[in-house]
């Protein structure tokens, strides 16, 4: 049996009646920050796993005031936990921001919800609850919209407090920033919804030093999401889902589709705007990407394309329905496709290798960059925001999925993880683990696969002694970067 030490209680004033995003076990928020040592284990944890395998996610104290919640209003919470000599303990912390240490001094919800509509979201809380990334030996969470990322320490996950890198940027990161963990060094950009610049674009040190940071020149505000890097090269999006752009000159906003291509710009990794060349696509939104790589002349990426960025709301539904049309993988109905821009021709060229529904990808990202072979692709699930309904392995030197594990029912994962073997040539030598969440309220565990054939199924059942509500995105910490980084910071 595990010993469980309640480290809080979380006084939860998120209450709207009827909201299936609070109430439901799927996504309900919990109420308590645990620490759960030596937890038991369905199997065998492999001796040889050692890391951090943690998840962000929305957990909601305050109800926003105008009463109404959207899962994406929720504080950032994560969950993680620490592997070493077969054993695991598990630890969920909420992200104390700037804006929930002020909901918690004034004992209310100060900030607009998603649901209040596009007008309000320049005054949206930074809840740093979509990604989670380990740079600089330290854990860093990040918000959709962008914003400050919050570091948090890798052992007891307590928030250190925005980060600034070292004083040398105070502005936005987006979500989806990337780490070469070769190199060590965060690459991002930030965009704003109406002001000028539009888009910015960094890269920091291994010791998070900003080495680099340049305005972009866009025809005017987007909502990019993710991007690409390469060894050399950074690909930035401008897809044409983003703001009608005459009734924001009036103050309102409408989120439109326009009638314009994807635009995709190939960006040295230092280089300036003007380094920059474009390259056009059909049009079509993408929320993630998978991995680049350069070929020759030509720059070869996958992501998820969407068939259907603006879905059609049908007729009498909730209002607070409406947004899983837009933020739920059955509607959207993204596709596995492959880009290649050659930075000699201009050409681009793309194919959507995959009918499956599947997103969320996850893979080893030691290979970020590099030309690699495998990804591990989630399928959707008929229940939205991020809960899947299984895994398939998908090898891109014969582009076919070559493996696959449904979950049991009632069992959903979300982004799944890649512990590689640190010292193997082989890209899937090593574990691959996911977060389960039980639909109907049990306890959550996490599956640990082989990563070389999950479709034999999971070789351990990590239990965890508490209900998992569902979540956004994860990372794996290796335990020897952490080690190194927090000894490099001694010296």
């Amino acid at each position: 049996m595990p010993t469980v030490r309640l480290e809080k209680r979380l006084l939860l004033r998120a209450h709207e009646e009827g909201n299936e995003y609070l109430h439901s076990p799927a996504h309900g928020p919990v109420d308590f920050e645990i620490t759960a040592i030596d937890l038991d284990c369905e199997g065998e944890i492999p001796k040889d796993l050692d890391g951090v395998y943690i998840r962000n996610g929305h957990n909601p104290i305050f109800q926003p005031p105008s009463g109404r919640y959207h899962w994406f209003d929720g504080d950032g919470m994560v969950h993680a936990t620490t592997f070493s000599e077969g054993k695991a303990t598990y630890r969920n912390r909420m992200v104390m921001t700037a804006g929930l240490a002020n909901e918690m001094e004034a004992g209310k919800g100060l900030y607009p919800s998603l649901r209040d509509g596009f007008a309000a979201e320049e005054g949206l809380k930074n809840s740093s609850g979509t990604d989670v990334v380990l740079h600089n030996g330290e854990f860093k969470t990040m918000f959709s919209r962008c914003g400050q990322p919050y570091r948090l320490d890798p052992e007891n996950l307590n928030t250190l407090g925005p980060d600034d890198f070292n004083g040398g940027w105070s502005e936005g990161v987006s979500a989806h920033s990337k780490v070469d963990e070769r190199t060590g060094e965060f690459i991002f950009f930030n965009y704003s919804f109406n002001t000028k610049p539009y888009m910015q674009y960094g890269v920091v040190s291994a010791d998070n030093e900003v080495k680099h940071a340049v305005e972009i020149d866009l025809p005017g505000p987007r909502l990019p999401h993710d991007s690409w890097m390469t060894e050399n090269y950074t690909i930035l999006h401008d897809l044409p889902l983003f703001w009608d752009q005459g009734l924001l000159e009036k103050g309102k906003k409408k989120l439109t589709l326009h009638d314009l291509p994807s635009r995709f710009g190939v960006i040295p990794r230092y280089g300036n705007n003007s380094d920059i060349k474009w390259f056009e696509a059909e049009p079509t939104y993408i929320l993630h990407t998978v991995n680049a790589w350069e070929e020759g002349d030509e720059i070869v990426a996958y992501a998820y394309k969407q068939l259907s960025p603006c879905p059609t709301v049908p007729r009498d539904t909730p209002s607070a329905k409406v947004q899983n049309y837009f933020l739920s993988f059955l509607y959207m109905q993204p596709r596995l496709t492959e880009y290649r821009f050659n930075l000699r021709t201009g050409r681009t060229s793309e194919r959507i290798i995959d009918d499956a529904n599947a997103e969320m990808p996850g893979m080893n990202y030691r290979y970020l960059g590099l030309k690699n072979r495998y990804s591990y692709n989630t399928y959707a699930a008929e229940v939205p925001y991020f809960l899947m309904a299984g895994i398939q392995k998908w090898d891109y030197l014969s582009n076919a999925q070559i493996d696959n594990y449904m979950l049991p029912k009632g069992k959903f994962m979300g982004q799944p993880v890649f512990a590689g073997k640190l010292d193997s040539t082989q890209e899937d030598d090593g574990y691959l683990l996911a977060y389960i969440t039980d639909i109907d309220g049990g306890d959550g565990e996490i599956y640990i696969w082989s990563g070389e054939c999950i479709g034999d199924g999971p070789i351990a059942k990590v239990k965890i002694p508490v209900r998992l509500p569902g979540g956004s995105h994860a990372y794996w910490g290796h335990g020897r970067d952490i080690r190194r980084a927090q000894a490099r910071r001694l010296l």
